[in-house]
């Protein structure tokens, strides 16, 4: 199972009985294949020919490779091999790739080569009512054979059946059809159940080894109903339904390879020929008996069936008091709605419901909602009362000899996901934490890479992060007891002599468990002299009646001491009995609300306090510390009816100290428990300084519970984001740990594919599941860009903006922007030509006269094409005195064979001279033999690897390198050169298995300059280009200083191809947006323009 908020993989479904004798993956060309996935609001792609299924690159070289999954379908013969992935609906999270293979039968080859000649039942029990089976759409052949396994001869063959005719919907076009989502969908009334109008039009289909799904003429459909038209029984969404067919029906039945003139020849009556009747054959015609003359067979009564059709979907609802009308529009509306959402779908589906009990409408400014309670036969309404969840044992089930009965297939049980002390909140919320399990979880591999960390001089305090804040806390459990296992030291001592300061207090506060800290935090807050009263209230005000008797057991388990007596002896008065209260963890769970209790309660909070000289500070204790939630809440709102103050108002004005924060911490949780958190959060950082100590215990604590709640709370409530608030408050590892547990997600990228990290994979691995790791990250990677073509562009428009922009005196940045900025490429190519024969002026002179600085670069860089930006970059970086040998390394270290040989071809159209004779005239030594390597453009750009070639170079690069005095700098040029990404992805894993060390390690302490430079280019570009160019982006604004040339030349030349994965990468390596670091090291005009290309306009607003 995933973790959660993770996407279940599809499941590969052949929709067939099993047949005895026949593999599972074997069928034929009439077997429907469905693809589903539990995880709801989801879309299934999927290929056919082995490849991964990329969801936004459906197609290569024009040709459509990826399909979008809508209903079942059929494979074509042959071996298909089958790989389906899902991806949610904003394209953000999607599930491991599945792969299925099988071997399909082509079912008119079978028919045609079928023996017949035995008897007519070999071939009419097809037809026969009784051997049909709702849930089988495989056809089963038989065959007759001797004793010995011979088949008999035949006597007599029959004819081949005639060819098939086509039906009256199939011959009413020509060519392929198409019956998936990219075009040509069904007509609106079709899919809203209005099957008497029209017949749904057909669009082609691309060739491709496998046929489409329903009422496209290619798949068997022997009902002749489209979907949803059969009121009964129903299978998945897309698939046969069965029940009563709906009138008017457009669809003609499809019989598939069984077409209607060949069912119209057997006779379905045909029985096997006896010896009694070759008898009666052979007796002479006198002798037989006059046969009677056939009956006439009785008429079939009609049956009359009331025609079903959904409402019109209309956009808006008549109104106007028409009440029929509008409840009209809700339920085609509704239906619409039920269609696109799969889990409401199944959810309103299952049960059987009563009649309405309970209806309400209300009108909430932005949209009108709608409320409707239904009864649940057999149970009056009101009569339960939800009980805790209670964890039931399973029983196992036992045969007649008293031994547990044999799974045939054992189901793996599930990783723990989180503590259970995170399930006892006091209200089952829809809430969301940030830290999740990790599903490669290693507790061994992980105490390594944490041992290695800290071993030796130095720590790699990276390393720590990326295992310890990103692992839940079951799992920092298992690695603290595998590290204490493996290496007889205790990991918080061991972290606690390599780091100091509130870094370390944050890890250690990860390696406890939940109870375990809040003790923790408790023992510390009374300890000593003084005692942390915000401590109390914040833990115990806020924990629920069974994580407070955890706390409490923790307590006595690690100090020995009564936590109760420990809040007497250090509290007084009334926030004493307070807290003593709290301690008894005897707060009502009940979900239900009790009206006149609310209003006798609100009554009496209204004498105790503001109707009373004094204030009754025992009656609002008892009422806050006893009643339910929702109890709570219904008396906060009676209470309002009395008085004109909020409650939290009617505490303030009425007490005061510790006993005032301690209620109103309640009357918070109380109302809104997300928002209570980030207003403390937003308090330990506002103003000068911070306040660590409630930052760590906030963010620990809630990290795995309700964080990304919390974080959309503190931004309504700040206008800020938490992360912004964070990255300027704190600094260092602290800063990054408390962002790591923020942010949530996958650990960062290079960590588990470079480092210690993925040595100590790799060792763990089998080379089956290295080879499965190759092929994962050799498949086609989505890339998504920032800059996309403008959906109404026009070329003369854009350039009269352009000039408008820059005529008179002054300019208007902004206009540029608006207009260089949101146009693709190709756009703005055009719109440079078309500004030249308008105007008569080249834009990028112009332009290069009216901007400056960065702002200049971009502008210029915009209106070229990739190739000419290339060599233009280069031409600048070897022109002149000296050569840039950071520009060469990023543009020719990076690129694919076409794009060198483009900007190649760009060089020597530009400024007449070839690159490669310039780039060896500027550059010395191995890097210039690797430079030139790279420039011929001969890089084996395959996705096939061979593992053990790949051991023969990973042996020759530590012959080169480790085992040898000196480095061979030519052997590590041939293979990093001339390999293709994949091999050398494999060449990697077997280097880490020889060497016990990564090759990135061992180039830096090989390779020196800038061949060690343009080595590790090679290197983490085959590992992850985009963490590559958010490496690159980083160091070229961190610290004093930014590196402008970098930022414009990384974001121009990516925007418009992989930019939304490098803010990603970014992000997860550096724990803050791209966004946030541009708005932090630029200004004006240029951090606008750079911002605009990167989609994250809102970071330019200032604080």
């Amino acid at each position: 199972m995933p973790s959660a908020g993770a996407v279940y993989p599809p499941l590969i479904t052949p929709i067939r009985k099993h047949v005895l004798g026949l593999a599972t993956n074997r069928i034929d060309t009439s077997t429907l294949i469905e693809i589903a996935t539990e995880t709801p609001d989801c879309k299934i792609y999927f290929t056919s020919d082995g490849t991964k299924p990329s969801p936004f690159n459906r197609k290569i070289g024009g040709r459509e490779i990826t399909f979008h999954y809508t209903a079942p379908f059929t494979l074509k013969p042959g071996k298909r091999v089958l790989k389906a992935i899902a991806v949610t609906r904003d394209g953000l999270k999607e599930s491991d790739v599945i792969t299925k293979q099988f071997v399909v039968d082509d079912i008119g080859q079978m028919s045609s080569t079928t023996d017949y000649s035995s008897t007519t039942e070999e071939y009419t029990s097809f037809f026969e009512t009784d051997d049909l089976d709702d849930t089988d759409s495989t056809l089963k052949s038989r065959s007759n054979k001797t004793a010995k396994g011979k088949t008999k001869k035949n006597k007599s063959k029959r004819s081949k059946s005639p060819v098939r005719s086509k039906s009256p919907l199939r011959r009413s076009y020509t060519g392929p059809k198409e019956a998936w989502a990219s075009s040509g969908t069904l007509d609106d009334k079709i899919l809203s159940g209005a099957f008497n109008d029209s017949v749904p039009a057909v669009t082609q289909i691309p060739d491709g080894p496998f046929n489409p799904t329903n009422y496209s003429g290619t798949q068997i459909n022997v009902w002749g109903a489209p979907p949803g038209s059969w009121p009964g029984l129903s299978v998945n969404p897309g698939a046969v339904s069965f029940g009563q067919p709906s009138l008017n029906n457009p669809y003609t039945t499809q019989y598939g390879y069984l077409t209607e003139s060949m069912i119209n020849k057997c006779n379905p009556e045909s029985h096997h020929v006896t010896v009694g009747d070759l008898r009666k054959m052979l007796k002479p015609q006198s002798e037989r008996p006059p046969s009677p003359p056939p009956e006439p067979k009785p008429k079939p009564k009609a049956i009359e069936m009331p025609v079903y059709k959904d409402p019109p979907l209309n956009p808006v609802s008549p109104g106007g008091g028409d009440f029929k009308e509008n409840i009209l529009h809700v339920y085609a509306h509704m239906l619409e709605f039920a269609k696109g959402n799969k889990d409401f779908r199944l959810k309103v589906a299952e049960p059987k419901m009563g009649k309405m009990l309970e209806a309400n409408f209300e009108d909430e400014g932005d949209g009108y909602k709608i409320t409707v309670v239904l009864a649940k036969p057999g149970i009056p309404r009101g009569s339960l009362r939800k009980p805790p969840p209670k964890i039931e044992e399973k029983k196992k089930q036992e045969n007649g000899n008293g031994k547990p009965k044999e799974k045939k297939s054992p189901v793996p049980v599930p990783e723990k996901k989180s503590d259970p002390f995170f399930a006892m909140e006091t209200e089952n919320l829809n809430q969301e934490g940030t830290v999740k399990s990790y599903n490669k979880f290693n507790a061994e591999q992980d105490a390594e890479v944490l041992r290695n960390a800290m071993k030796g001089l130095g720590t790699d305090e990276n390393a720590l992060i990326n295992v310890l804040c990103y692992r839940s806390n079951p799992q920092r459990q298992e690695i603290a007891l595998a590290y204490k296992t493996m290496f007889g030291k205790d990991l918080v001592e061991d972290i606690k002599s390599e780091t100091s300061g509130n870094f370390f207090e944050t890890l250690k506060a990860l390696l406890m468990r939940p109870a375990e800290y809040d003790a923790y935090q408790l023992r510390k807050a009374m300890k000593g002299l003084g005692t942390d009263e915000d401590v109390l209230i914040e833990i115990l005000c806020t924990r629920s009646n069974a994580q407070i008797k955890e706390i409490i057991k923790m307590y006595k388990e690690k100090y020995n001491r009564d936590l109760e007596k420990d809040i007497v002896s250090d509290t007084s008065g009334n926030f004493k009995r307070l807290l003593v209260s709290l301690v008894q963890a005897n707060r009502s769970d009940s979900t239900e609300v009790d009206r006149n209790k609310a209003k006798q309660d609100a009554k009496e909070l209204y004498q105790a306090g503001e109707k009373k000289w004094g204030t009754d500070e025992s009656k609002f204790n008892q009422i806050l510390v006893s009643r339910s939630y929702p109890q709570l809440r219904a008396t906060f709102d009676e209470y309002s009816s009395l008085s004109k103050k909020d409650m939290e108002e009617v505490l303030k004005s009425e007490l005061s100290g510790d006993i005032l924060s301690g209620m109103k911490t309640i009357v918070r949780c109380v109302r809104n428990k997300f928002a209570h958190f980030a207003r403390q959060l937003q308090k330990t950082m506002k103003g000068l300084g911070t306040d660590d100590d409630t930052l760590i215990r906030v963010v620990v604590s809630r990290c795995e519970i309700d964080m990304v709640q919390i974080k959309e709370e503190f931004q309504k409530l700040t206008s800020q984001t938490l992360e912004q608030f964070i990255a300027d408050d704190l600094s260092g590892d602290y800063r990054n740990s408390i962002l790591a547990l923020v942010l949530g997600g996958p650990p960062p990228e290079m960590a588990t594919k470079s480092g210690k990290a993925f040595v100590e994979a790799v060792k763990a691995k089998t080379d089956e599941q290295l080879d499965e790791d190759v092929r994962m990250e050799t498949e086609n990677i989505k890339e998504d860009p920032t800059v996309k073509p403008a959906d109404s562009f026009n070329a003369e428009q854009d350039a009269e903006a352009l000039r408008k922009a820059m005529k008179g005196w002054g300019t208007d940045e902004q206009a540029i922007i608006n207009v260089l900025a949101y146009r693709s490429n190709a756009q703005r190519l055009e719109i440079v030509k078309t500004f030249k024969t308008i105007v008569g002026k080249d834009l990028i002179s112009e332009l290069d006269g009216e901007l400056s600085g960065g702002l200049k670069k971009i502008a210029r860089g915009l209106c070229m094409s990739p190739a000419d930006f290339d060599a233009m970059n280069i031409n600048k970086a070897i022109k002149g005195l000296g050569t840039d040998e950071k520009v060469l390394i990023e543009i020719i270290c990076t690129r694919t064979n076409q794009q060198i040989k483009d900007f190649k071809a760009a060089y020597k159209t530009l400024y007449g001279k070839d690159l490669e004779a310039d780039v060896a005239g500027d550059t010395s030594g191995h890097f210039k033999r690797l430079l030139v390597s790279l420039l011929q453009a001969n890089r084996d750009e395959s996705k096939e690897f061979d593992r053990n070639k790949a051991k023969q170079d990973a042996q020759a690069l530590l012959d080169a390198g480790e085992k040898k005095w000196g480095t061979d700098e030519s052997r590590f040029n041939v293979i990093l050169v001339s390999r293709s990404y994949a091999q050398l992805r494999a060449t990697f894993q077997e280097y880490a298995k020889l060497a016990n060390k990564d090759i990135d390690n061992t180039i830096q302490s090989e390779m020196s300059g800038d061949l060690k430079d343009s080595m590790l280019a090679i290197v983490r570009c085959i590992r992850g280009k985009a963490s590559h160019f958010a490496a690159e982006l980083y160091s070229s604004m961190k610290g004093l200083g930014t590196d402008d040339d970098t930022v414009c030349r990384v974001v121009v030349s990516r925007c418009e191809v992989d930019m939304v994965q490098i803010k990603a990468e970014f992000q997860r390596n550096y724990k803050q947006t791209l966004g946030m670091f541009i708005a932090g090291d630029t200004s004006g005009d240029y951090r606008t323009m750079l911002l605009a290309l990167i989609r994250e306009e809102g970071a330019n607003k200032k604080k």
